[in-house]
C-alpha cells in the first residue's frame, strides 16, 4: 500500500522562502511547482518555470525555494508499506525538474488526496493508494510522451479539453464549424491543429467514437437499427449503416449477430 505522510495543495508562500534538508527525508517528495522557483540540483541552482514537476528519491538533499513572493506548489511525501516500489517500474527520473504542458489532472489528483488525508473517512487509507497510483501512472504517461519525442503545442490543453468533450459525447451535432468556433480558431487552422496533435482528422475522430458507442450498444441491448442511429448521433440510419460496414466490413445487424455467436457460452 502507498502510505501518504504529508500533502499539500495549492500551498501558497506569500514572502521569499528557502527550504533546505541536507540528507531529505526518508520517504519520496513530489512536487507540484505552478510558479518561479529555484532549486539546488547536484550544488547547481536551477531557475525553474511554472508547471515544473520534480519527484525527489528517498533521503536525498533537497534545497529550493522562491526568489519571488507567492510562491505555489501541490507537495507530497510518500511512501510504500508491505511492498516493493511502484517506481521501480516506471520511468519517472528522480530529482530532475520535468515541464509538462498540463498539470491540471496532476493537480486534481492531489486536491483528492489532501481531502481524503484530512478526513476519518472508512476506506480513507485505501483512496488514498488508490489517488496516488492513479497519479503516478498518469505521471509516466506524460513522461513516456516527453522521451518519445512528442511535440506539445501551446494550444495543446485547449484542444485536448475539446477532445474529450467530443469522445465523451460524440453523439452531439459536432461540426468543423462548431468544433474551432468553441475555441475561438478558425476551421482551417484547428482542422490542422487536431490532426497534428492527434494524429487523425477531428470528424474522423467524431465518426470513430460514434462507432465505437455503436459497437457497445449493439453488443448489449436489442435496440433497434433506427433507434441506435439516432442515440449515436446520426440523421438517418442509412448513413449510420454505411458508415459502420465501411469500417467493420460487416452491417450492424450483421455485426450484432456474430458478435452474439461468438461470445455465446460454450
Amino acid at each position: 500500500m502507498i502510505t501518504i505522510s504529508q500533502c499539500g495543495y495549492n500551498s501558497i508562500h506569500k514572502t521569499k522562502f528557502s527550504i533546505e534538508r541536507k540528507s531529505g527525508v526518508p520517504n519520496y517528495l513530489f512536487l507540484i511547482v505552478k510558479t518561479e522557483a529555484f532549486f539546488d540540483i547536484q550544488n547547481e541552482i536551477i531557475l525553474t518555470k511554472p508547471n515544473m514537476i520534480i519527484l525527489f528519491d528517498r533521503d536525498t538533499k533537497t534545497h529550493y525555494g522562491s526568489l519571488k513572493e507567492n510562491y505555489n506548489n501541490d507537495w507530497i511525501h510518500f511512501d510504500f508499506w508491505d511492498e516493493p516500489s511502484l517506481l521501480e517500474s516506471l520511468h519517472i527520473p528522480f530529482n530532475t525538474p520535468i515541464y509538462l504542458p498540463y498539470i491540471h489532472q496532476l493537480s486534481s489528483y492531489t486536491r483528492l488526496l489532501v481531502q481524503e488525508h484530512h478526513t476519518a473517512a472508512t476506506n480513507a487509507m485505501q483512496i488514498q493508494d488508490s489517488l496516488m497510483r492513479a497519479l503516478l501512472y498518469s505521471l509516466d504517461s506524460e513522461v513516456a510522451k516527453l522521451s518519445g519525442g512528442q511535440v506539445y503545442h501551446k494550444h495543446f490543453r485547449l484542444i485536448n479539453d475539446l477532445r474529450n468533450n467530443i469522445l465523451s459525447a460524440p453523439h452531439k451535432k459536432w461540426s468543423v464549424r462548431i468544433m474551432a468556433d468553441s475555441i475561438n480558431m478558425s476551421p482551417s487552422y484547428f482542422q490542422h491543429l487536431y490532426k497534428e496533435l492527434f494524429g487523425i482528422p477531428c470528424m474522423q475522430d467524431v465518426i470513430a467514437a460514434r462507432l465505437e458507442n455503436a459497437k457497445f450498444y449493439l453488443n448489449t441491448t436489442n435496440m433497434s437499427i433506427q433507434s441506435l442511429a439516432d442515440f449515436c448521433g446520426y440523421d438517418n440510419a442509412l448513413h449510420f449503416m454505411r458508415q459502420f460496414k465501411k469500417q467493420e466490413g460487416l452491417t450492424p445487424t450483421q455485426y450484432r449477430l456474430s458478435s452474439r455467436i461468438n461470445n455465446k457460452p460454450r
